[in-house]
């Protein structure tokens, strides 16, 4: 097999029976999951799951999604997805949304394989060449001093004209919210960084509505792009109050799977940015459904990802061929990792942009021998 997977005739688009999915394939390590769908037309795709809980995402994978996904044609999508999703509705939620996410991804990139097209073209088309980007620091500890510099070598190294921050414990830890701390922070970061660079924050779930509104009210005057999930994820009613009373953007949706818990946060105001996250949401075709509700609702839709790998290019078409994606894309700027050994760099970042990926399909080059070698496989 070539190392993009693009090889032999494609008999469903010549008009002869459609193609059939004949393996899937989990190549996964600390951080990342990816998935490789064979068919018998010998062109392969790939795709990617959140990496949130592997071990439990194998096992959905291997025991709820395969037997759906096997013999069926990787064009036939919304079918599916019912088999997976509707079919399993009793176990459905975040864990089966994002076990799907990567079969649904690779379904995709094998379509545009057999098209000879970039996804984008499948998607909607090429809306945007480029798309500007942040830089994103996921740190949590590190001093002030030190994420301030981290982020200034960032804008130094790749122009960003945006980045972002996290603040407050993260939800789940268990240690307290120190607003203080989180003052501190942001200030040194906007010193720092200057004031023509937007500032955003992220605070993954970590405070309270009263919290929330408390640290706003502290760190207004250091002028923020946007405000990132600061209340539980899951608190619309929080939300809601948020987007009504703050005089900043309020961003949330990459926790979000299901179609009418997009359609509640975007109907009722509860945010300005929305974010569903292909990796996590059920793929591809759920992200655009969230797109779509937020056009019909006048907010920004901007997909979540934080991988710098299959999930970002596939996010990255999105972005390309969606008139809602009009925000700055999130670039982690952590270290590189184990996927840089087995990814070829094809995504390009100039002046605070990156290019859409022309190639076919993904436009991500994989070698699938190293990546053998690297990873655990599970088939």
């Amino acid at each position: 097999m070539s190392r993009t997977g693009l090889t032999g005739p494609v008999s469903y688009i010549s008009g002869g029976i459609p193609m059939k999915i004949t393996q899937l394939t989990c190549y996964s390590a600390k951080g990342l999951l990816y998935i490789k769908l064979d068919t018998d037309e010998g062109i392969s795709g790939f795709g990617e799951c959140s990496p949130m809980q592997i071990e439990t995402t194998l096992q959905i994978i291997r025991n709820v999604v395969k037997p759906q996904v096997i013999g069926m044609s990787p064009f036939d999508g919304e079918l599916i997805e019912e088999r997976v999703m509707a079919k399993h509705y009793k176990i459905s939620g975040q864990l089966l949304a994002m076990a799907y996410s990567g079969v649904e991804i690779a379904c995709w990139d094998i379509r545009a394989k057999a098209a000879n097209q970039p996804l984008y073209n499948l998607l909607g088309g090429k809306y945007r060449q480029e798309v500007p980007l942040y830089g994103s620091s996921m740190s949590r500890d590190l001093t002030y001093e030190q994420e301030a510099q981290k982020l200034r070598e960032g804008i130094d190294k790749f122009q960003f004209k945006a980045v972002k921050i996290k603040v407050g414990p993260r939800m789940g830890t268990g240690l307290p919210v120190n607003l203080q701390n989180d003052v501190e922070k942001v200030r040194t970061v906007r010193e720092a960084i200057g004031p023509d660079v937007k500032l955003m924050i992220d605070g993954n779930s970590s405070y309270t509505y009263i919290q929330a509104v408390q640290l706003y009210d502290r760190i207004k005057q250091y002028d923020l792009y946007h405000y990132e999930e600061p209340c539980p994820y899951y608190d619309i009613e929080a939300y809601v109050k948020l987007a009504s009373n703050l005089p900043v953007p309020i961003h949330i949706g990459e926790q979000d799977w299901n179609l009418y818990t997009f359609r509640d946060f975007i109907a009722r105001g509860a945010c300005h940015m929305y974010a569903a996250d292909p990796i996590k949401c059920g793929g591809l075709s759920n992200a655009k459904r969230a797109a779509a509700l937020c056009r019909a609702f006048g907010i920004h839709y901007i997909p979540h990802n934080t991988t710098r790998g299959i999930g970002f290019a596939a996010a990255l078409h999105l972005a390309a061929s969606t008139p809602e994606c009009n925000g700055y894309y999130e670039y982690s700027i952590e270290k590189e990792n184990i996927r840089e050994q087995f990814i070829q760099d094809s995504l390009k970042v100039s002046d605070g942009y990156i290019q859409v990926p022309e190639g076919p399909g993904l436009g991500v080059e994989i070698d699938v021998e190293k990546m053998e070698k690297l990873l655990q496989v599970t088939k």
